[in-house]
């Protein structure tokens, strides 16, 4: 069965395999008021398909949009509840990086991936804490939207947090991501 998690926007495609627990997909809450069950695909990747709003004012704008990834929305609103509304949180100003997590996790490496960058943003730094303090992994470019970390160790807790960087130097950290390297 095939993810349809663009159906409401095909402008912003969800990009995810259906990963369901049952087919055809279902969700466990269809009571009044919880998501349409009907337009749920996907377990790992859900789409809002809600109407465009948005909230704030010029220079603190947060916009949800139809067929935005949940995932994205979450790790916007969670940086918005912890910074407030403005500098590194608005659409309209830069920010950090949505959508940030942790893919094709082994022994010793795993894949960072993130989306939803602000055009203002000159550069990404990846960093990396097993417990001693961040460390940076690299450094990429505003269209780059993955780092592969290797030299990791067996079983051990991470953390990792992206810092994007706009022209004028000015730094936005995301939200920091856990996950453990396989035994």
């Amino acid at each position: 069965m095939a993810c349809n998690c663009n159906k409401c926007n095909p402008s912003k495609p969800c990009g995810c395999t259906d990963v369901a627990l049952s087919n055809p997909c279902s969700y466990s809450d269809c009571s009044v008021g919880s998501e349409r069950c009907a337009t749920i695909c996907c377990a790992e990747c859900v789409s809002y398909c809600g109407t465009t709003f948005q909230v704030g004012t010029a220079g603190s704008i947060i916009k949800i949009e139809t067929g935005e990834r949940l995932d994205s929305i979450i790790q916007k609103m969670a940086l918005m509840m912890s910074q407030g509304i403005g500098g590194c949180t608005s659409d309209d100003l830069h920010h950090a990086p949505y959508n940030v997590y942790a893919a094709n996790i082994t022994s010793n490496s795993a894949v960072i991936l993130w989306n939803n960058e602000s055009t203002a943003t000159t550069q990404i730094e990846v960093f990396l804490d097993s417990g001693v303090g961040y460390v940076s992994q690299g450094v990429v470019g505003p269209t780059v939207l993955q780092l592969a970390i290797s030299s990791l160790i067996a079983a051990t807790d991470y953390k990792v947090k992206l810092v994007s960087t706009d022209s004028g130097a000015a730094t936005c950290d995301s939200v920091e991501i856990l996950f453990t390297t396989l035994l």
